[in-house]
């Protein structure tokens, strides 16, 4: 994305740190982020649904549900949320996931994840900006969810809030109109799946894509996919399946193919070890290594 005069971006330098880092093994030191392996597979929805209260995302053998809760205003009363979208609210819960993991606690403090997630990232702190954030936080804070995993023998089943309690600070000023929650905490059944079924990935490479929610959604597949891949037997992923699972509803195939394949450029930028091809009809996966060893992750990948 270079500017008017040609000369790289801030995206394309971001792109370029991490991609460096990357190519010289240098995730020793630097922080991780860590993703539950389902939704590293089958995220939330990329654009706003306006008041659409239900979505629906499949990808393979799994299928996410997700519904929108209520919310309490500043004046006690209560109205319908609308779903979390974009790559604020994928980057917001990946922040959230990470303080639960690496905490070893359910419990997270919203405000002080937030500053420390603009800071990691390099994104404004300025209100405007954190009040959008904000808003995905309250969103996130009341979602409902169902993730259905088939098996060859038998079915898991999520079902129920992200979040089981969350706990909202009352202003001074009641000019605030809607109460945004300070700590929450996640669901028993949500936490227990969670660090059971963590994918760690480097930060800087997160943040590096923290412009697009497809390219983050890539990388995170790629990173809970590609050691899974048989060696010797790559695995073809078609368009029509790439759609269902990266796609906006409705979206034409000619569409999304080009905005995807826009996405997995800049992921597979900053993941040079994953072998990843595009073919008539899709694309191929070939057995990669994962962007962090698992000595590093202290064994959280499936």
């Amino acid at each position: 994305m270079p500017t008017a005069d040609g000369s790289p971006s801030n995206i394309d330098w971001r792109l370029i740190d991490a991609r460096e880092r990357a190519l010289e093994h240098e995730w020793s030191s630097t922080p991780l982020v860590y993703n539950h392996a389902v939704l590293a597979s089958i995220s939330l929805p990329y654009r706003s649904l306006g008041n659409t209260q239900a979505f629906t995302r499949v990808s393979g053998n799994a299928s996410l549900r997700l519904r929108a809760g209520e919310v309490l205003e500043a004046n006690g009363s209560y109205r319908c949320a609308k779903l979390p979208y974009g790559a604020a609210s994928r980057l917001l819960l990946l922040q959230l996931c990470s303080s639960a993991v690496k905490r070893q606690t359910p419990v997270v403090e919203v405000e002080r994840s937030l500053t420390a997630f603009c800071r990691q990232l390099g994104l404004s702190t300025d209100w405007r900006h954190l009040q959008r954030i904000k808003e995905q936080a309250l969103r996130l804070s009341v979602l409902h969810m169902r993730i259905d995993v088939e098996h060859p023998e038998y079915k898991d089943t999520f079902k129920g809030d992200v979040f089981s309690s969350f706990r909202v600070d009352v202003p001074a000023s009641y000019q605030q109109e809607t109460l945004f929650p300070s700590i929450v905490e996640f669901s028993p059944k949500f936490y227990q799946s969670l660090v059971s079924h963590a994918i760690p990935m480097p930060l800087e490479s997160i943040a590096s894509l923290s412009h697009s929610a497809r390219a983050i959604d890539a990388y995170c597949w790629l990173a809970s996919r590609l050691h899974r891949v048989q060696k010797n037997k790559p695995m073809k992923v078609r368009w029509t399946s790439l759609r269902y699972q990266f796609g906006n509803p409705e979206q034409l195939m000619k569409g999304f193919k080009s905005a995807f394949k826009v996405a997995l450029k800049q992921a597979l930028f900053v993941y040079p070890e994953a072998r990843v091809e595009i073919v008539h009809g899709g694309i191929m996966l070939y057995r990669s290594p994962t962007p962090v060893k698992r000595t590093r992750a202290k064994g959280l990948l499936v």
